[in-house]
């Protein structure tokens, strides 16, 4: 647990909030963030790990943490990890 804590730590522009990472994304426009935010439902829905995302108008924020476990895993920062690659690719 120390050692998924200590990798949380070291992503960038993620922000340890007890067992639970999160990172707010802005875009220029709105449509922007929605089309981020599908590319992360994909994700979500192909790894069967579903994060909590909130919008608000031009910002996103996504929040990973293993709800079964009630604890952080290394499934949320790979989760963490593959959401900064999806703001990088051009794949929907």
């Amino acid at each position: 647990m120390a050692d998924v804590k200590k990798e949380a730590e070291r992503l960038e522009g993620w922000t340890l909030e007890g067992e639970k990472i999160s990172k707010t994304f802005s875009f220029d426009g709105y449509l922007e963030g929605i089309a981020f935010v599908k590319k992360i439902a994909v994700y979500a829905e192909g790894v069967q790990h579903h994060p909590h995302v909130t919008i608000d108008h031009t910002n996103v924020t996504v929040l990973w943490t293993t709800v079964d476990q009630g604890a952080l895993t290394e499934k949320d920062i790979a989760a963490a990890r593959a959401t900064d690659n999806l703001l990088k690719s051009d794949h929907v």
